[in-house]
């Protein structure tokens, strides 16, 4: 048995990965080599799980997520040697329902589940993927709470409040303005930190504390603007943050359009990446505005941005444009498998006769040593092992962007900014 082992850890030695910068070109042949076709458990797949609103209030945008899941998928449908085997849970955009949903997905045991659209279905899941000790990954939704305390569920995307710091920079980088003020619905605290970020950003980088002219809250369920748009007009403010709904912003646009304050750069957070406003912005002639975004069509900044959207076209038309949920979802499905093949390179590359000396208790050197033996037997890496490969998953170009955890389960990524001006998209400014 020893010397079979060994064998096989010679083999995988030649064939491992490095665990660092996985770039497109080595992500490429890492998953379409023949060298990694192992013949030891090809009987068994690797399965990964879909946790999505495929029924309900959030359908659409579950089905956009699970859009993106089965592109990849069709595009690198192998891991460790495996087939890789979806396998879907459909939260129906209900609490009650997820907590039954995700405790089947997870007898199931998937190497890792992706999902869900919805940051309450989200929430639910998190409990039982860290008590199975599963890796899941969260696509579009940004909650803290999420990822704190739960080293088992991962964001793909950045996180809520850092819109601020990027924003900040665009307004003051790109569009050199100095006087900015602030707008949110009054009682909304999960607007408060990414607007704190935004306005100590500003002062940072003016070395003016009172570059932030205004604070203002416009009532809840209110309509009418019109206090609001006059305070700005006599703050002297040139920029304005504001941090509210699609539909609340649509609605104050409209108003600020009608009011003639256009003078104003109106910014806003990757909530309004919506069809409504974003084609009212793009048939105006007098609003500057502009938004954080993960991915955009049309500025392919990595290879496999434009892998990605060349993919999509080809299997939905070339008038055909990926949403951002996509791309996310894309990279998502990619950092799993890279992780996944990371995780057992290492484990069946290790000495096992070594492991009693990384161990300080013979019950965590017995629980290694299985894990080792299992890995080897079935080619699946655990849990564990899964969740600390994405951990260490650094410079990860995907197409929505280069991704790092650097140790965390808080993705690390580069934000873009799309920006119409008087009805027209201008080129977009990205903020590493």
């Amino acid at each position: 048995m020893k010397k079979k082992f060994s064998i096989i850890i010679c083999m995988v030695l030649a064939l491992s990965m490095t665990t660092g910068c996985t770039t497109f070109n080595n992500f490429k042949n890492a998953f379409f080599s023949d060298q990694n076709a192992d013949s030891v458990a090809k009987e068994r797949t690797i399965k990964i799980g879909v946790y999505e609103p495929l029924s309900g209030k959030y359908r659409e945008q579950g089905n956009e997520e699970k859009i993106g899941i089965e592109l990849a998928n069709e595009m690198y449908p192998e891991v460790a040697g495996k087939k890789v085997e979806l396998i879907y849970a459909d939260n129906q955009s209900d609490m009650d329902v997820a907590e039954t949903v995700i405790q089947e997905l997870a007898s199931q045991k998937p190497s890792v589940i992706l999902g869900s659209y919805g940051e309450t279905v989200t929430l639910v899941a998190g409990d039982t993927v860290k008590a199975n000790n599963i890796p899941a990954i969260s696509i579009t939704s940004t909650n803290p709470l999420i990822t704190v305390n739960n080293p088992y569920y991962f964001c793909a995307t950045f996180a809520e409040a850092r819109q601020g710091d990027a924003l900040a920079e665009f307004v003051y980088a790109s569009q050199g303005i100095e006087t900015v003020a602030t707008v949110k619905v009054s009682g909304d605290d999960t607007a408060t930190p990414t607007i704190k970020r935004f306005a100590n950003r500003i002062k940072t980088l003016t070395e003016n504390n009172d570059s932030v002219v205004g604070n203002f809250e416009l009532e809840q369920n209110s309509t009418d603007y019109t206090k609001t748009l006059e305070d700005i007009k006599a703050s002297g403010a040139k920029a304005v943050f504001l941090s509210v709904s699609p539909s609340i912003a649509l609605d104050f646009l409209k108003q600020a359009e009608d009011a003639k304050l256009t003078n104003v750069l109106f910014v806003g957070t990757k909530s309004w990446n919506d069809d409504k406003l974003l084609k009212y912005a793009e048939s105006s002639t007098k609003l500057d505005i502009a938004y954080a975004t993960d991915f955009n069509a049309k500025v392919q900044d990595t290879e496999m941005s434009q892998e990605f959207v060349k993919a999509y076209k080809a299997k939905y038309g070339e008038d055909a444009e990926p949403t951002e949920a996509m791309a996310i979802a894309y990279d998502s499905y990619l950092m799993a498998i890279t992780a996944i093949e990371n995780a057992y390179n290492d484990t069946v590359s290790k000495d096992v006769s070594l492991i009693e000396e990384q161990f300080n208790t013979d019950a965590a050197v017995k629980g290694a040593i299985e894990d080792w033996e299992n890995t080897q037997e079935t080619g699946i890496p655990t849990g564990k092992a899964i969740r600390e490969a994405l951990s260490n998953l650094n410079g990860f170009e995907g197409a929505s962007g280069t991704v790092s955890y650097d140790g965390t389960n808080e993705a690390i990524k580069s934000v873009v900014i799309n920006h119409i001006n008087k009805g027209i998209v201008q080129k977009s400014y990205t903020v590493e």
